[in-house]
Order: structure tokens, then C-alpha cells, then sequence
């Protein structure tokens, strides 16, 4: 699987792993703007987890150490706006180096790892301390519902009377939740600047969008109309940010451009599918992972369909 992605990996990694960290400094900067010193702190310290982490287990495996590539600053940065600002320092490092020296560097490298690093990193905080990434950690005196996060609300089955100030709120990130990923506005800067970049790899954020839309559409979790469900559901959580930041991921990408946006309809349906029926408030990074695995499978249903097609159009031509 990692010979497949390094097939299609020519793209130079300080390059595209720069082009990210050009978006995430929005992220960050507004995870600085609500949180201060306390957000500046947790991402440093998941970043240097990150880097640390890479140099000790490349030497122990004889691999390369690539501090250029910039993939280390990244995983570490996207896992600590993921987080609540008020989390425990050593659960962004826990998942800083899980990402690291679990996916990462056994694979030869971000570029080549069959499994989003930072989405695997984040995961991993997610099973090991629940209580601290989800429930214990939100602070946020004088935003949009207090100490509650929309993920916990629609997670109850609650909602919130959408208007003018509530939506402005939302859309600018001014709610408790993920310090650097609530923005949508700023989300909309960052996929401005892909598509100026990579703007292929946004057919997955089509589809991933797309799905997350439909099933708060016509499978609302909270008993409000379907139109503030849909605003709740992709305004909650990491959803925007990851259908950024983590379903383009370029080593887990598929090739074909049909292929992309089945792929992330597939991550937004498990998103949304977990997000009803599982136990936590955030589930996008354990579809990213679970639609890195399946990736193999959807190119070869694909390949299998195309091939079915045009054997038909061959007996009837």
C-alpha cells in the first residue's frame, strides 16, 4: 500500500506540505486571537513533539531524518487546533508522537503513509483520553453557548434558535469547541488558496461536503428544521477543517478525479453515519482513517466498473 502512494507521490513534500502551513497559519492565528498564550503553548509543544519524535525513531530505524520537509510542523500544528485550548499539554504530545512514530515514519514518510498522520494522531487522543479532548477541557467565557460545544449539543439531540448574531457567531468560529477550526469564513480562505494550488484535490471536499450536507439534510440529529441542522452540523467540530486539511491528505488521495469524489463522499457518510449513532462528539478523523483504508477498495470497484463499461460498448459497437 505505502509502494502505491509513493507511485503517485512525485509532488515535492516541502512544497506541499508549505502550502498547507501557508492556510493553517489562519487556524492558528484565530486559535491565538480567542485563546492567547494558553493555544500558543499547545501548539508548540505538539509541534516540537512532532520533530522531536521523528529525529529519535529515524535514527533508531536507520531512516533519513527530513526536518525540511515540513511534514513534522504540520502534523503537529493540525492536531493542536483540533484540540480545545484548555486540554492537557500531554495529550496533544501523546498524539503528536502516536502520529509520528506509529504512521508516519514506518511508511517512509507522510507522502507515503496509507493513513492520514495528524487524523491517526487525533484518533488516538480520542480513545485514550475522552474525557480530555471532548469533556473536560472547554473554556470559553463570553462565547456562543458557554462551555458547550455544538458537537456536544447536537450530540444530545439539542439545537440553537439560529439568527443574525447566532450565525455570525458560528460562522466566525466564536463558539466553545476545537480552538483553531470553527471559523467557517476562514475555512473558505484556506480551500480559495488549494484551489489556487491543488485545486483537484477539492473534488474529495466536494464530496465530502457534499455528503455531511445531505445527511443533515434529511437525517437530523436535532429537532430543529433541516436547514439548521445543516448550518450546526458542518459548523460543528473539525468538519471544515478537515474536509480542508485532512481529505486532501496527498499520499491517500485517489488519482482518478471520480474516484476523489466518491472518496470523500464516503469520509463525509462514516462522519456523519458515527456521529449518530457513535458515543463521541467528533468522528471526522476516525472516517479519514477508516476512508484512507477503503481507498484501495473504491479504486479497484472503480477500475472494475469502467472496465465492465467499456466492454459493453465494445460487443455493441
Amino acid at each position: 500500500m505505502a509502494n502505491i502512494a509513493a507511485k503517485q507521490s512525485p509532488v515535492k513534500a516541502s512544497r506541499l506540505f508549505g502550502d498547507y502551513l501557508i492556510m493553517l497559519i489562519a487556524p492558528c492565528v484565530l486559535s491565538l486571537w480567542y485563546y492567547g498564550g494558553r493555544a500558543l503553548w499547545v501548539i508548540l509543544l505538539s509541534v516540537v513533539s512532532a520533530v522531536l519524535t521523528d529525529g529519535i525513531v529515524s535514527a533508531v530505524l536507520g531512516k533519513p531524518f527530513k526536518i525540511k520537509d515540513l511534514s513534522n510542523i504540520f502534523i503537529g500544528a493540525a492536531i493542536a487546533v483540533m484540540m480545545p485550548a484548555g486540554v492537557p499539554f500531554y495529550v496533544p504530545v501523546s498524539a503528536a508522537v502516536f502520529a509520528v512514530a506509529a504512521v508516519k515514519v514506518p511508511f517512509g514518510g507522510a507522502t507515503r503513509a496509507p493513513f492520514v498522520p495528524a487524523a491517526a494522531g487525533f484518533a488516538f487522543a480520542s480513545v485514550c483520553f475522552k474525557e480530555q479532548v471532548f469533556d473536560f477541557a472547554y473554556s470559553a467565557e463570553g462565547k456562543l453557548l458557554g462551555e458547550v460545544s455544538l458537537a456536544s449539543l447536537l450530540s444530545q439531540g439539542n439545537s440553537v434558535h439560529l439568527k443574525t448574531s447566532t450565525v455570525f457567531d458560528i460562522i466566525t468560529g466564536n463558539v466553545a469547541g476545537p480552538m483553531g477550526t470553527g471559523c467557517g469564513i476562514l475555512m473558505l480562505v484556506c480551500c480559495t488558496y488549494l484551489f489556487v494550488r491543488r485545486r483537484k484535490a477539492l473534488l474529495a471536499t466536494a464530496g465530502f461536503i457534499g455528503a455531511c450536507a445531505l445527511f443533515a439534510l434529511f437525517a437530523p440529529r436535532a429537532n430543529a428544521s433541516a436547514l439548521t441542522s445543516l448550518v450546526l452540523e458542518l459548523s460543528s467540530g473539525s468538519l471544515l477543517f478537515a474536509a480542508v486539511f485532512l481529505v486532501t491528505d496527498h499520499a491517500t488521495l485517489p488519482k482518478n478525479n471520480i474516484n476523489r469524489v466518491i472518496y470523500g463522499a464516503v469520509c463525509g457518510f462514516f462522519c456523519m453515519f458515527m456521529r449518530s449513532v457513535g458515543t463521541y462528539e467528533e468522528t471526522v478523523c476516525f472516517a479519514v482513517l477508516l476512508a484512507n483504508g477503503l481507498r484501495p477498495v473504491l479504486d479497484s470497484a472503480v477500475r472494475g466498473f469502467n472496465a465492465v463499461t467499456a466492454k459493453r460498448k465494445g460487443a455493441k459497437a
